[in-house]
């Protein structure tokens, strides 16, 4: 989903086929690439829905969170995007992850993304496999993401 976005004074980091697992595991080296960055946005979480284990996906959820604060840098969580061809089962399971998320974040003070308005019902945002965004979706993307570092003065 990252491919292409791309925000000033900022690194992408784009690992297809990640889950959430996968995306702590890298946490440290990040930080030791990137020893100044202030903030660490995360947008992950899409690929762990087939999986159908949403106690898990919640529990991982956590952890990744919380290993980013450990190490002292902001946490930004990049909201789930609701994908032009998922099924019925697939765009209930991303939304209810979404309605978690929301409440997760709040609690903990952590800066939450909303992607999901923003592509909800949006084909034109998506690549013809209508799972990843194409270059307007990136675009977009990086808007909500720009807005929400902005919104909470977190110097890139």
């Amino acid at each position: 989903m990252v491919r292409h976005v791309t925000l000033p004074r900022s690194e992408t980091w784009c690992l297809p086929g990640a889950r959430v697992e996968d995306v702590q595991t890298r946490v440290p080296e990040v930080v030791e690439q990137h020893p100044t960055a202030s903030a660490i946005a995360v947008h992950v979480g899409s690929n762990d829905i087939r999986l159908q284990q949403s106690e898990k996906l919640k529990s991982d959820f956590t952890s990744l969170i919380q290993t980013i604060l450990a190490t002292g840098k902001k946490c930004i969580v990049s909201g789930p995007i609701p994908s032009a061809c998922f099924s019925d089962m697939q765009f209930s399971r991303i939304r209810q992850l979404h309605a978690w998320l929301v409440g997760y974040c709040s609690r903990e003070r952590v800066p939450f993304v909303d992607n999901f308005g923003s592509f909800w019902r949006r084909r034109s945002l998506f690549a013809r496999d209508g799972r990843h965004l194409n270059r307007a979706g990136a675009s977009l993307l990086a808007s909500n993401l720009e807005l929400a570092l902005e919104a909470h003065h977190t110097p890139r």
